[in-house]
């Protein structure tokens, strides 16, 4: 079965290192760019020098219903399948091994298949 879906919500198509705004692009169903400046306003309230700091992503996500996958020592941590055959409906945020995005409806929905990187925490979004 196929998890991954390509979907690139930035303007221009382009790929940068832009994960954080496309993963809340797609979660929260807003335009690329307003969410570009929602992030940078609340970067600048909450004292960030950039939102693309974990800690500002854990921060600005803090309202959500947060899940937690710690590591448990000999086994290994959760990835995109196990995620969705435990969770197959609903958005949400993922946030990887060096990476965010955006699983919606069983669906990891990015600009390159990400799956093979472990999940550390999810919020639900809707």
């Amino acid at each position: 079965m196929m998890f991954y879906e390509y979907n690139n919500p930035h303007p221009k198509g382009l790929k940068t290192g832009d994960c954080v705004v496309r993963a809340m692009s797609i979660a929260f169903d807003k335009d690329y760019l307003e969410i570009r400046r929602e992030l940078n306003r609340s970067k600048r309230e909450l004292g960030f020098n950039s939102y693309k700091e974990t800690k500002f992503i854990y921060k600005h996500l803090e309202d959500y219903p947060r899940l937690i996958f710690k590591a448990e020592k000999g086994k290994e941590r959760i990835k995109t399948e196990s995620f969705i055959s435990k969770y197959p409906n609903g958005t949400y945020i993922v946030k990887m091994a060096k990476h965010v995005a955006c699983i919606k409806d069983g669906k990891l929905l990015d600009t390159w298949d990400s799956s093979y990187r472990s999940i550390y925490t999810a919020w639900k979004i809707k």
